[in-house]
């Protein structure tokens, strides 16, 4: 119990810190995704500036390795690794996915829009929101996981 309690925590602290140094990266993505799936119909203006996204964004991709490190804290290597590749999987598709749902959303809902082109401050998108809910999602696997271990252990122990 202990070494989950310690990895666990080992984890999550990682996942905050590769989270807050991968911040940029991901607005960075983001922003190409909203041009990319429109045909280039959004145009960001304004300064591209930013302190640090809400604690929405931290937390639940802090969550991520958390919840991987204790789902497979006691399997092989090579299937943490599998289960890892497919949250990341999971991850990229729902970050995509979301993304160009909301950039396709905000050019059908601009009708005062010159050639159809929509203008949306750099900070117009809720990264931490895209972000966060393409986490949850791509934990979503591993979660049922445990569920299911903590189900057949109870009923074991009811035996």
């Amino acid at each position: 119990m202990t070494k989950k309690i310690i990895f666990g925590i080992l984890a999550f602290v990682i996942g905050i810190v590769i989270t807050f140094y991968s911040e940029s990266f991901f607005r960075e993505i983001i922003q190409d995704i909203f041009k990319w799936s429109t045909s280039d119909k959004i145009r960001f203006v304004g300064k591209n500036m930013y302190i640090f996204s809400d604690k929405t964004y931290y937390v639940t991709l802090g969550m991520i390795p958390l919840i991987l490190t204790l789902e497979n804290l006691n399997k092989k290597p090579a299937e943490f690794l599998k289960n890892g590749i497919i949250c990341l999987l999971i991850f990229g598709i729902s970050l995509i996915g979301i993304s160009a749902i909301d950039a396709n959303i905000k050019v059908m809902e601009c009708t005062a829009c010159d050639d159809g082109i929509r203008k949306i401050h750099w900070n117009g998108i809720n990264y931490g929101l895209i972000i966060g809910t393409s986490a949850i999602i791509s934990i979503i696997p591993s979660l049922i996981r445990i569920i299911k271990r903590i189900k057949k252990t109870s009923v074991q122990h009811d035996i």
